[in-house]
Order: C-alpha cells, then sequence, then structure tokens
C-alpha cells in the first residue's frame, strides 16, 4: 500500500495517493487503437462547486453518477437504502438525494472514513483518494465493483463505455485555462498539491481530452477543461491513479438533456459499441 498526503498551497486540492497493490487483479483491458473512437458522455447535472473544502474526491464521485455511460443514463438523485445507510458511518441516512453538492461532501465525508489516510471529515479536512471513494460508492449500494487503469492506453479503453476519474497531480500552472480551456502544464512551475477529477470525453483526432473540475462555472469553459495527451499522459505518471466503477444498474429518473457537446467529441452509438466489441474479440483470438 503506498499512501502520499499532498501538502497543499490550495484547500481545494483534497486527492491523496492511495496504492493498493491488490488493484493490480483488478485492470481495465486495453482495446487495440483501432478500435479506440472519439466520445463524449453526457453530464446530467450541474457543475459542482466543492467551495474550499477538500472534497473533490466525492465531487468526482458525484459526477460520475451524473454522468452517461452505455450502462445507463446519467442519474439526477439516488436512494439510500437503510442498509447502506447503516453502513455510512452516519454520513447518510436512508432517502432520496439529489445529486448536489451535499450529496457530494456527504461522500466525501464516507470516504474519508474508508479511505487509509488517519482522521476524517468532519472535523478534520482530510483529503481522501479515488480508492475511498470508490470504496464509499460500493458501501452505498450505487457501484457494485470497481476496476483501475493502468495505463493511458487502458484508459482510452474504458473511456470508450463510460467515463472515469483521475487522481493526478495539480501544477501551480493549471489553475488557470486558456480562453478555449485548455490546461496548462508546465512540468516547471511546481506541485501545488493533488486533485481528482472526470474525464467525459476523448477526441482522437486532436489527442485532446474533456474534464468535468467542481471549481463552479467560473473555471475553464463552463467548469469544463481540456488536456492534451502528452500531458496527461506525464501527469498520471507522477503517481496518477484512474477508477472506473462498475454502476448498480437503476431506473434513472427522466434527467435534462445534457444539451450540445462543450468541446472535443461525440457520443457512442451502437454500431461503434459493437465494432469496438469486434474488434476487441478480433484481437483476442475469439472471432
Amino acid at each position: 500500500m503506498d499512501l502520499y498526503e499532498y501538502d497543499r498551497q490550495d484547500p481545494r486540492l483534497g486527492r491523496n495517493v492511495e496504492h493498493d497493490e491488490r488493484s493490480l487483479a483488478f485492470a481495465v483491458g486495453v482495446l487495440p487503437r483501432s478500435a479506440i473512437k472519439t466520445v463524449h458522455w453526457g453530464r446530467r447535472i450541474d457543475i459542482l462547486d466543492q467551495g474550499t473544502l477538500g472534497s473533490c474526491t466525492g465531487n468526482a464521485g458525484t459526477g460520475l453518477l451524473g454522468t452517461d455511460s452505455t450502462a445507463r443514463q446519467g442519474l439526477v438523485k439516488v436512494d439510500i437504502t437503510a442498509a447502506a445507510a447503516a453502513a455510512s458511518q452516519g454520513t447518510f441516512t436512508a432517502g432520496s438525494y439529489p445529486l448536489n453538492e451535499d450529496f457530494a461532501v456527504r461522500l466525501y465525508s464516507l470516504a474519508t472514513r474508508l479511505d487509509e489516510f488517519s482522521g476524517s471529515y468532519p472535523p478534520d479536512d482530510t483529503g481522501s483518494s479515488g480508492l475511498g471513494v470508490a470504496k464509499a460508492l460500493k458501501a452505498l449500494g450505487l457501484a457494485t465493483s470497481y476496476q483501475h487503469a493502468f495505463s493511458l492506453d487502458a484508459m482510452n479503453a474504458a473511456l470508450q463505455t463510460a467515463p472515469v476519474m483521475i487522481g493526478i497531480v495539480w501544477m501551480n500552472s493549471m489553475f488557470e485555462p486558456d480562453s478555449e480551456g485548455l490546461i496548462p502544464v508546465d512540468r516547471s512551475s511546481g506541485i501545488a498539491g493533488g486533485h481528482e477529477l472526470v474525464v467525459n470525453g476523448l477526441d482522437v483526432d486532436t489527442g485532446t481530452y474533456t474534464l468535468t473540475n467542481s471549481w463552479s462555472t467560473s473555471w475553464g469553459v463552463d467548469g469544463i477543461g481540456y488536456l492534451k495527451s502528452d500531458d496527461l499522459k506525464w501527469l498520471l505518471s507522477q503517481d496518477g491513479d484512474v477508477t472506473v466503477p462498475t454502476w448498480a444498474l437503476v431506473t434513472p429518473d427522466p434527467g435534462p438533456d445534457p444539451g450540445p457537446d462543450p468541446g472535443p467529441g461525440t457520443a457512442v452509438d451502437d454500431a461503434q459499441l459493437w465494432e469496438v466489441a469486434k474488434q476487441w474479440a478480433a484481437g483476442k483470438g475469439l472471432s
């Protein structure tokens, strides 16, 4: 087990490093590069705002719940059962919860109790990890399991069917994306801390990833930023991680249409998914 708590220069940067060697048994597979297509997964909930709390892991987990995937439409609320509430260590009671900032903070609070770091929120804003919030999602019965992508190629494969959650170092240069939302990654600017975000899009033609943050719509382009593949690959090499929950299947209430794509990418259609499956099978000698 590798653990690391960042000396945060910004209180919002609450992602810590928690790597468990047992995660290697739950690795996302790699698809042939020809099977990797441009994708964009629509979000059904508003951009969140964690304020000055280091709850980025809970916000990223909430963002995943509210974003479409092949398994289901993104949710706008969740129901917590009595059994799940009992397992939540006092962070939830049984009932229905809209996927808003209050839910994200509760999810973060549970993650701080399930990760391997000392202390919990409240009273202490300890930060947490992608692994910790995945455990919290499973404890609440919202995810049945979770996997990990250990390379950019594996993350690209995971993105073909769902958005993912990444934990990365946050460089001082990354606080201010440019006018088009591109996040500048100056490797010499110094580490401000660690951060957790949702990756919900990939444009294969430009090698650009779409990231949804939890710093309100005033950050980036309406709360959305973009990273180039070389920059993201480097960030993940700096003790980064990619977490891919498997969702418990429920019937969502109809939510608002996610609206037009805010940046590079288009939604995957059935023909594309079938092509991915065929090419994966061929690569494994199963066709």
